[in-house]
Order: C-alpha cells, then sequence, then structure tokens
C-alpha cells in the first residue's frame, strides 16, 4: 500500500497534513489567479470585440475565478480534510465505522490529509477549457459535448479513486480515468488541431502550443494524483507545490498566451506579433472578402460580416491580399455591444 500502512512516512508529521508550505504556495496560487481574473475580466469589457470572440474572454475570466475561489477556501483550510492519528483499514474495520459517521471524506488513508475541493473545481473547469480550446480551433459543437463530458468523467474518475475505501480498488478505478481520458488526448493532439490549420495557419502554429501544452501538463495531473492522493508517494506539501505549478500554467499563463496570441494574429498577422491595442480587432468585414477559413466560417454568400470566433482573420487576410496596412486609429463608427 505504498507505504499507507506505516506512521513513518504518510502517518503522521508533514506527511500526513498539510504544513504552513502547502499553505503558502495555495495562497500564492490563488494571487496569481486573482490577479489574472481581475485582468482578463477588465480586459473582455475594453477589447474591441464582436461577442463572439468575446466569449473566449468570458470563458477564459471564469476558470481562472474558479480556481481562484477554490485556492482561498482551501489556503485558509475550510474545507481540506486533516489527516488521522490512526490508520483505520484495520482487520476489523473499526475504526472506519467510527468515523464514517463523521462528516469528514473518507479515503483508503485515512491519516492522510485529503481536499476534495481541488477535484470539485477541476470538474467545472475541465469542459470550459475544453470550450476554449475547441473554439479556438474552430470545431464543431459535437466534438464539444463529447471532449468536455469525457474530460469531466475522467475527474470523476481520479477522484472516484482517491476516496475509495475498498481494498486494492484505487489502481483499477484510476486507470479506468485514463481511460476515460482518451477522447480528451485525441482531441486535443489530431482532432482540434487538424479543425485549427483548417481555419488559418497562424490559428494552427497557436493550437499547437496550447493544446500540446495543454495535453503534457493534463498528463501532469493524472501523474501527480497517481504519486500523491493515490499512490502515497509525496507528501500533502509537494502535492499541494505541485498542483499549484500546474493550476497556474493551465489558468493564468494558458490564459495569457491564448489572448495575448490571439489578438496579435487579429493585428499583425501572426500570433509572435505584439499584443493588439484593440485597433482593427475582429473589423468588420463586407460580404465579398472570401476568409478561407474552412467551412465553419464562410461568408459567401452571406451574411454581411465575417461570422464566428475568427471573423477578425478575414481582415488581416484583405490586409495581405491588397498588399496595404491596418488602419490607424479607432474605427468610431464600430460598435463592439450588439
Amino acid at each position: 500500500m505504498s507505504g499507507a500502512s506505516t506512521f513513518t512516512y504518510n502517518g503522521s508529521g508533514p506527511f500526513a497534513s498539510q504544513t504552513n508550505v502547502g499553505s503558502i504556495a495555495q495562497w500564492i496560487a490563488f494571487a496569481f489567479c486573482l490577479g489574472a481574473t481581475v485582468f482578463f475580466l477588465a480586459l473582455s469589457y475594453v477589447r474591441n470585440v464582436r461577442p463572439e470572440a468575446r466569449l473566449t474572454y468570458y470563458l477564459v475570466t471564469l476558470i481562472c475565478a474558479i480556481t481562484a475561489s477554490a485556492y482561498l477556501v482551501a489556503a485558509l483550510g475550510g474545507l481540506y480534510v486533516p489527516g488521522q492519528v490512526a490508520y483505520a483499514m484495520t482487520s476489523t474495520n473499526s475504526v472506519l465505522l467510527a468515523m464514517a459517521g463523521t462528516s469528514q471524506q473518507l479515503t483508503y488513508n485515512l491519516i492522510r490529509s485529503f481536499s476534495w475541493l481541488r477535484w470539485a473545481s477541476y470538474a467545472a473547469v475541465a469542459p470550459l477549457t475544453i470550450v476554449i480550446l475547441g473554439i479556438l480551433a474552430g470545431a464543431h459543437w459535437t466534438e464539444f459535448i463529447w471532449v468536455s463530458v469525457s474530460a469531466m468523467l475522467s475527474v470523476a474518475g481520479l477522484y472516484a479513486s482517491i476516496i475509495s475505501t475498498a481494498p486494492q480498488s484505487q489502481w483499477p478505478i484510476f486507470s479506468f480515468a485514463i481511460f476515460a481520458g482518451v477522447p480528451v488526448g485525441v482531441a486535443l493532439v489530431y482532432t482540434f488541431r487538424v479543425a485549427a490549420h483548417k481555419v488559418h495557419p497562424e490559428i494552427g502554429r497557436l493550437y499547437d502550443v496550447v493544446g500540446f501544452g495543454s495535453f503534457i501538463l493534463y498528463a501532469g495531473y493524472a501523474i501527480t494524483a497517481g504519486v500523491s492522493e493515490v499512490g502515497f508517494i509525496t507528501s500533502v506539501d509537494q502535492e499541494c507545490i505541485i498542483y499549484a505549478a500546474l493550476d497556474i500554467l493551465t489558468k493564468v499563463v494558458f490564459g495569457f498566451v491564448l489572448i495575448w496570441s490571439r489578438e496579435a494574429i487579429a493585428r499583425y498577422g501572426t500570433f509572435l506579433g505584439q499584443i493588439n491595442t484593440g485597433v482593427d480587432f475582429d473589423f468588420p468585414i463586407q460580404r465579398s472578402t472570401y476568409t478561407g477559413s474552412g467551412s465553419n466560417y464562410a461568408t459567401e454568400p452571406t451574411p454581411g460580416v465575417v461570422l464566428g470566433e475568427h471573423r477578425d482573420l478575414a481582415f488581416a487576410q484583405l490586409h495581405a491580399a491588397t498588399n496595404t496596412t491596418a488602419t490607424q486609429g479607432k474605427e468610431l463608427a464600430y460598435n463592439p455591444w450588439p
């Protein structure tokens, strides 16, 4: 049981319970997520974008806000299940039965602290992140549903493997959770990527960064769960530090890279360009302009402006086709709100 039945590693002291080290990591993650929430929220209102493109700003803000709220509660210690002083899985299960009457969450190793709120936030954030990546890639809405449900099922499986109290049940459930996440991996490295490259070369390059990066980091979540809450190899403080680092990368850094690069593409035609100031971003395009951005964003013969999250790409392509430069100054006649 990887040390779960002894008092030397996960049985007492910092290995069984969270200390100030873990709390500091949680406060740092909270600060990053809160700062990103405020920044993205302000950005979503001041950027000169159409409502369809504004949805990406809202969703990035939301995943940072959910994660920040979870870290705030966890750092304050309100919903963190404390480690117990004795190992409960005895031959008679007497201690387990006594603990079952309490309000605390049971796991196979009752002497080790466990934060269930972390996994509740992941269940909410996972489908939102899939939607963000799907919007970026221009994927069909059926892929959104299929991959989002698979992500939630995988998160639920990981949670079940952690709280399971039946002997030798953690790893089979953990394996099922990994299997349930296979559609997510396929979408991140193949399905969404193919759709993204059909929309626009620069959107494809951007997706290669955020898509493959997300795949690697999501694998990191599964590995961390396996070596900490399922396998009892790391200490609780080490677990908090690793999860905090992963959350900062997958929420805060992910959001900044996505927004910064999308705006760079909109104004400069490359995701490595400078950040957009709002000028010309998501500018309305004449109906006669063909974007070549895939069936989901075709503009011929109607409507009068390019529809979809990538409508701003038509403007950049128009400049490239006519050898003109971007408009200097804000278009006063354009109202970004419906």
